[in-house]
């Protein structure tokens, strides 16, 4: 599977869902033109001239049936067009606070947090569907960097520890394929579709009340009978939505199932967890009033259907469990069923074994492309190495990061242990105080035994927390982190990419969708002319062959004559800016730059953590987030 392959197909599929949407509003204007006929024939409610014919009504009339499913549809993106928290907002869905005492809760969180380490996406808001029995999940956002992952209060229950990790790691692989940005404008697209069925609804119960006035008439009667034909004919929309989403879904979740098992290596975890949902005919089905409108977002169905045929919107559940485990039915009928409890604690065991082997190294690149190709691509050396860092971290370290009080003094802490000022604490005495800072110390002195490798995810793991922070406080913050940075007159490379990425992760557009705009290099090529300058410059510090190191790289790269810019050219806020114009690339020229970035940090065979920082950097403006690399410093 390639990532940035997936990531350019999910981004055809808007093409193609507008093709259908297209085809849905033809269906509907015609079914609704032939009803209203009928009713004006029926009824004489519109007088018939043999020279005018109705007068231009059915012109009218599909004009005002496409603006309103237009503006159903488009009704409903300005709603969600916050992302990922506005989707479970919309459901209900509670936002999951990460310093909870709850052991369930605690046990999802720890799963959450492991498997974002390991896939190199910044850890999730977590929400929770309070009244959904269920066993579900879903994941929505418009970007990989910035999604929320929503699981319902059934999955937490009934779920064990390793059949949880299969469903979050299910939906972590919906996040690295693209999936999130053409759920939500499916979900968009459906709301105006369904717009003449709930015009309808309304029609019917609008006169339902006039039934009990004294003034009932015929014309009454025609309305609710219009209102009833009108929701007949709504419903070819919710069945054309339905095919829709089984059109786009299903053959996602084979992958996304697929995926899961390679990223734990443990196929018994996400297969336990689908039989035990289909042991049970209601299991995941959800009572939100939203239901319809998700149900090809969710981990399994969230809808009771009688049919699990071409309209379904997932594959039948044992079809999927024989695609991951083919013996798993076979082994599950082989032992005594009624004893669950052991059940679950031999898939337990089974994942513990598997995780805990002894890990002596991570991923290490050979090549810019090897590098580039981790782009979505969790293999089982990147899972235990994230386990390894993760569980490296003290829970004193990682309750902290459950706080936004807290998470602020770690990330000071990360910029401290890089800073060698004398002034840096008179700086934040002034505006944390003393106790802070006593905390502060102690943070800090756990920092500086981690290492560098612990960096970013220790960033990732906060970046929850630091969203909580109201707008103006995300400002002083940022503020005060920029203070500290100056407090030594120095402003490093190691520097520069944590306050990149938290300004990226707190700006007040994070979550917003990123329109493609350019499908050359170059359209883009100053941009990308500064960006491999100042690779150049990191990695050929002393600046010896950065000429011959620059020509090497860009002399494949197609699109523009590239040269290697001053060190003096290469201005923070001007990267900063590149990387925002760079994001709006398509996914297959986004490959090409980050390869282009991996080459030159590897051009030495050597990968230091700070140039692994910057590749870093760069893949995540891109929304294109890599699993962890060991930097060979």
């Amino acid at each position: 599977m390639d990532f940035y392959s997936q990531q350019d197909k999910a981004r055809r599929y808007t093409a193609i869902l507008l093709l259908y949407f297209v085809l849905a509003i033809i269906l509907i204007v015609a079914a609704v033109n032939v009803v209203v006929y009928y009713f004006f024939i029926v009824f004489e409610y519109y007088p018939y001239t043999p020279e005018g014919g109705y007068g231009g009504l059915f012109y009218y009339l599909s004009a005002v049936i496409i603006l309103l499913i237009a503006c159903g549809s488009l009704f409903r993106w300005i709603k969600l067009r916050k992302g990922g928290a506005a989707v479970a907002e919309m459901v209900g869905a509670e936002l999951l606070e990460l310093n909870t005492s709850d052991l369930q809760e605690r046990q999802l969180i720890n799963v959450v947090e492991e498997m974002s380490i390991a896939s190199g996406v910044p850890l999730p808001s977590i929400y929770i569907m309070r009244d959904e029995p269920g066993i579900n999940a879903f994941v929505a956002g418009y970007q990989s960097t910035e999604a929320v992952i929503t699981v319902t209060q059934g999955a937490l229950e009934q779920l064990s520890r390793a059949e949880l990790q299969g469903v979050v790691a299910h939906e972590f692989s919906h996040i690295l394929n693209g999936d999130m940005k053409i759920n939500i404008r499916l979900i968009a697209v459906l709301a105006g579709i369904v717009m003449i069925s709930t015009i309808g609804r309304a029609m019917m119960m609008g006169n339902r009340r006039s039934h009990y006035s004294r003034r009932t008439t015929n014309s009454s009667g025609g309305i609710v009978l219009l209102g009833l034909a009108l929701l007949v004919v709504g419903y070819l929309g919710v069945l054309s939505g339905r095919i829709i989403k089984a059109a786009v879904s299903r053959q996602r979740e084979y992958l996304a199932d697929a995926a899961a098992v390679q990223f734990t290596r443990n196929p018994q975890g996400i297969a336990s967890a689908l039989n035990t949902i289909q042991k049970f005919s209601y299991q995941s089905t959800l009572k939100n009033a939203h239901a319809e409108d998700m149900s090809h977002m969710c981990f399994s169905s969230a809808l009771f259907q009688r049919f699990t045929g071409w309209l379904a919107t997932h594959p039948p559940l044992l079809e999927r469990i024989r695609q991951i485990d083919p013996a798993f039915i076979a082994r599950i009928k082989a032992q005594d069923l009624t004893d669950k409890k052991r059940a679950q604690e031999t898939v337990e065991t089974v994942s513990s074994n598997a995780n805990a082997s002894p890990v002596t190294s991570g991923f290490v690149a050979s090549s810019g492309e090897v590098l580039a190709g981790t782009a979505g691509q969790v293999e089982s050396s990147h899972f235990a190495y994230a386990a390894m860092i993760y569980h490296s971290f003290s829970q004193k370290l990682l309750d902290s990061l459950h706080s936004i009080d807290d998470s602020q003094l770690i990330i000071f802490g990360l910029i401290l242990v890089k800073t060698k000022s004398q002034s840096a604490h008179d700086v934040l005495d002034k505006q944390i105080g003393p106790t802070a800072l006593q905390k502060l110390d102690k943070i800090c002195s756990e920092l500086k035994s981690l290492g560098d490798d612990a960096r970013l995810p220790l960033l990732d793991l906060a970046v929850p927390s630091l969203k909580k922070l109201t707008r103006s406080q995300k400002v002083e913050f940022i503020n005060n982190c920029k203070r500290l940075i100056k407090s030594d007159n120095r402003y490093s490379l190691h520097e520069f990419v944590l306050l990149s990425l938290l300004e990226k992760h707190l700006h007040q557009n994070a979550e917003m969708n990123i329109r493609v705009k350019y499908f050359s290099l170059s359209q883009v090529a100053e941009e990308v002319q500064l960006l491999l300058s100042l690779m150049v410059y990191a990695t050929d510090y002393n600046r010896k062959n950065a000429g011959a190191i620059f020509n090497e790289i860009t002399q494949g790269m197609y699109g523009s004559d590239y040269r290697l810019l001053e060190v003096g050219a290469i201005k923070t806020e001007l990267i900063g800016r590149a990387l925002t114009e760079l994001s709006a690339l398509s996914p297959l020229l986004k490959k090409t730059l980050i390869q282009a970035v991996a080459d030159i940090a590897l051009h030495d065979a050597q990968l230091e953590s700070i140039e692994l920082e910057l590749v870093r950097l760069v893949a995540e403006s891109l929304d294109c987030p890599l699993p962890p690399v060991i930097s060979q410093q």
